[in-house]
């Protein structure tokens, strides 16, 4: 059981709209691929350095119909750790732009073009063991800090695909842009589920603050907009309340948890044009939703991620593993179902392993449930810190220092508590203010400067880089 199987049923239904090249058909992107299919005869292992164009999204395409296993990383990182995973993968082929194609000038050789992309063949062409479930391998960062891959299989995403098709009701008449990068999980998600349905996928590179994106979001029709929190902070920050598009049939959030008073204004606006609301949570290792609130429960609810997807059991744990049974106690969140992932891995001698993962995921999410059998996240088990013994959530010592006019990121060694800071603040005042929230001395902590926060391809604050700067 695979994804995209169905593409002869809607072959004259538009797949690909993009502005810069041309509009593909269902027929036109199954004659693409075949044209690729030719160069790739043998199941293989292919690299795809991504970007949002059309080109890239073909090669994704490709990839799932014939089988091969696509590792996706942006083409946006660094290019050290592009080497290295092209290292520690070996992969036999690889799909980029043509703007980039001389890192590998040494190592591969081109064997086909089209549109904006050049297809390498890897010179050292070694025959890989892969698992025959295999699909699509992840970054679990999307900094590309580590080469740590989540593995994903056929039927973890085409299990995924159809539940959020099922409760989201998408058809053959809905389209999405692609405003997060095509290498996060979330977006490639919203990929699958459209043209799963035979609806059609909005091909854009610009950010929302650019002219040209929102051109292309009303010329398009698009029926349905997912973002991150940075996304709808973006929305509100450029005025929510100008933007009109009567095409717009629902909104989705997922990503991390988006502040209270900016998801008030989300669903405001939502209610005032009659657009459907769906706040979400997942994780890439979930291929990768986990859960969703119903629109009619986004006000009553405020601040929850809902109830399980169909088919994916949700439920909280305590530090001995055993599963919670009373409401409103707070312990981590299990998923159990067919989405969970296979494994992680680190090079190409993890690709042919067995599913390592028995279909439970544990999370590392703290929660609970409410009395309605609601989930809400309270923090994360990472940001968990002890200093001289008390305990300190970092998470929630960001949301109040905001609340006291203060915008930092917060890291812990156990030892001091590193704040990270981009506007210049008065730090007696800062540090100050933190050591109140906290009891903790003004010798718990150290205050670093930068430019600005480092970010990952999804533009969540990347803590892997931010480690690195507290040193």
């Amino acid at each position: 059981m695979g994804l995209f199987r169905a593409f002869n049923k809607y072959k004259n239904n538009i797949a690909i709209i993009d502005k810069e090249h041309s509009d593909l058909s269902y027929k036109q992107v199954l004659k693409e691929s075949n044209k690729i299919k030719k160069k790739i005869k043998n199941k293989s292992l292919i690299l795809i350095i991504s970007e949002n164009t059309l080109g890239s999204l073909l090669a994704y395409i490709f990839c799932i119909i014939n089988n091969h296993v696509a590792i996706i990383i942006d083409s946006k990182t660094d290019k050290k750790n592009i080497l290295k995973v092209f290292k520690n993968y070996e992969p036999n082929y690889i799909f980029l732009s043509k703007e980039i194609k001389t890192i590998f000038n040494k190592k591969c050789l081109e064997k086909y073009s089209f549109f904006d992309q050049i297809l390498l063949k890897n010179k050292i062409n070694k025959k890989k063991k892969l698992n025959k479930n295999l699909s699509v391998l992840l970054s679990t960062s999307g900094s590309m800090g580590s080469i740590k891959f989540v593995k994903l299989s056929r039927n973890n995403l085409k299990i995924n695909t159809d539940s959020i098709i099922n409760y989201l009701k998408i058809n053959n008449k809905d389209s999405a842009i692609t405003n997060l990068p095509i290498s996060y999980s979330y977006m490639i998600s919203v990929i699958n589920t459209h043209l799963e349905a035979g609806g059609s996928i909005i091909i854009s590179k610009y950010s929302l603050i650019e002219k040209k994106f929102w051109k292309i979001l009303k010329n398009s029709k698009v029926t349905s907009f997912n973002g991150v929190p940075y996304t709808y902070e973006m929305l509100i920050r450029i005025g929510i309340k100008n933007i009109k598009i009567n095409s717009l049939k629902y909104l989705t959030q997922a990503g991390g948890k988006l502040e209270k008073n900016k998801l008030k204004e989300i669903i405001n606006f939502c209610k005032k044009h009659n657009i459907k609301f769906f706040s979400m949570y997942g994780q890439t290792e979930a291929s990768p939703r986990i859960s969703y609130l119903k629109p009619e429960f986004s006000e009553k609810k405020i601040g929850s991620i809902g109830k399980g997807l169909s088919g994916n059991k949700i439920y909280i744990i305590n530090d001995t593993g055993k599963k919670i049974l009373e409401p409103y106690v707070e312990g981590e969140i299990i998923c159990e179902g067919k989405n969970v992932f296979m494994g992680y891995s680190k090079n190409y001698n993890d690709l042919n392993r067995p599913n390592e993962k028995n279909y439970k995921l544990k999370t590392g999410d703290l929660g609970f449930f409410d009395k309605d059998g609601f989930f809400f996240i309270t923090s994360r088990i990472s940001r968990i810190t002890k200093i001289f013994g008390n305990r300190i959530d970092l998470g929630d010592l960001e949301s109040l220092m905001k609340q006291k006019g203060y915008k930092v990121v917060c890291l812990s060694d156990n030892k001091k508590i590193f704040i990270f800071i981009e506007k210049k603040y008065n730090k007696t005042n800062l540090i100050n203010t933190i050591s109140q929230i906290t009891n903790l001395n003004i010798s718990s902590f150290k205050l670093i400067k930068l430019k600005y926060f480092p970010r990952t391809s999804n533009n969540k604050v990347s803590y892997s880089e931010l480690k690195i700067k507290r040193c």
